[in-house]
C-alpha cells in the first residue's frame, strides 16, 4: 500500500472519530461567527476546514453574506424615534398574538 493511501485512510478515520464531517462542521462555522466555541469544537472545525475545500468555500460565502448584511444595515435610514403605534394598533397586535397562541 502506498504511503499516500495510508495517510488518506488515517485522515478519514481521524475525521470520523472527531465527528468532523461537513454536516457537523457547517453549524460550527455559523456558531463561531456569533460567539466563541469550546476548545474541542473549535479544534474539530479547524481540522475539518484544513482538509475540506467545500467547507472553506462555505466559510468564505458566509463571511461575504455577513459583510453585505452589515453594509445594508448601515445604509438603511434609522427609524424616527418619535414614531409610535397608536393605542388601537397596540391592542390589535396584542389580540392577534393572544389568538395566535
Amino acid at each position: 500500500m502506498k504511503p499516500d493511501t495510508l495517510m488518506v485512510k488515517f485522515i478519514m478515520k481521524l475525521s470520523a472519530w472527531l465527528n468532523a464531517t461537513c454536516k457537523d462542521t457547517g453549524p460550527l462555522v455559523s456558531e463561531t461567527m456569533d460567539h466563541s466555541l469550546s476548545f474541542s469544537k473549535r479544534w474539530r472545525m479547524k481540522f475539518h476546514l484544513a482538509i475540506c475545500e467545500a467547507c472553506r468555500q462555505y466559510v468564505s460565502q458566509l463571511k461575504t453574506l455577513r459583510a453585505l448584511a452589515e453594509r445594508l444595515g448601515k445604509e438603511d435610514a434609522p427609524a424616527d424615534p418619535r414614531t409610535k403605534l397608536s393605542p388601537e394598533a397596540k391592542e390589535t397586535i396584542q389580540q392577534a398574538l393572544k389568538n395566535f397562541q
